[in-house]
C-alpha cells in the first residue's frame, strides 16, 4: 500500500489585511494525497522568494504578524500525517499578490 502525504487542494484565503499583518483562513480540509492530518504548518516568503517563516498552525484561521508594509508576500499551507514522509509540498499559494498597507480610519 502506497500512501501520499497530504498537500492542500486550494490556497488559504486573506480574510483580513492590516498594515503589517494579515489574517487567513487555511483551507486545509481539501487534500490530495493521504491522512489523517496531525500537523498543519503556514509558510510565508517574500515574493522575491525569501523564506521568512514556517509556523504550526492549530486553528482553521491564522494571523501572520510583524510583516514589513508595501512587501508582497506568497502564504503556503504544509499538512502532516503520522509516519515516515508525512509532511506533503506547499499547498498552492496565496494566489493574489497581497500587499500590507497602512490602515487609513
Amino acid at each position: 500500500m502506497v500512501t501520499e502525504p497530504p498537500v492542500p487542494i486550494a490556497p488559504p484565503q486573506l480574510t483580513a489585511v492590516g498594515a503589517t499583518y494579515l489574517w487567513i483562513q487555511l483551507n486545509a480540509n481539501s487534500i490530495n494525497g493521504d491522512g489523517p492530518i496531525i500537523e498543519r504548518e503556514v509558510e510565508y516568503r517574500t515574493m522575491a522568494g525569501m523564506l521568512i517563516d514556517t509556523t504550526p498552525v492549530d486553528k482553521p484561521t491564522h494571523k501572520i504578524g510583524h510583516l514589513d508594509p508595501d512587501t508582497e508576500y506568497e502564504i503556503s499551507v504544509l499538512l502532516t500525517r503520522p509516519l515516515d514522509g508525512g509532511t506533503g509540498n506547499p499547498g498552492p499559494p496565496q494566489s493574489q499578490d497581497q500587499v500590507c498597507r497602512w490602515v487609513q480610519s
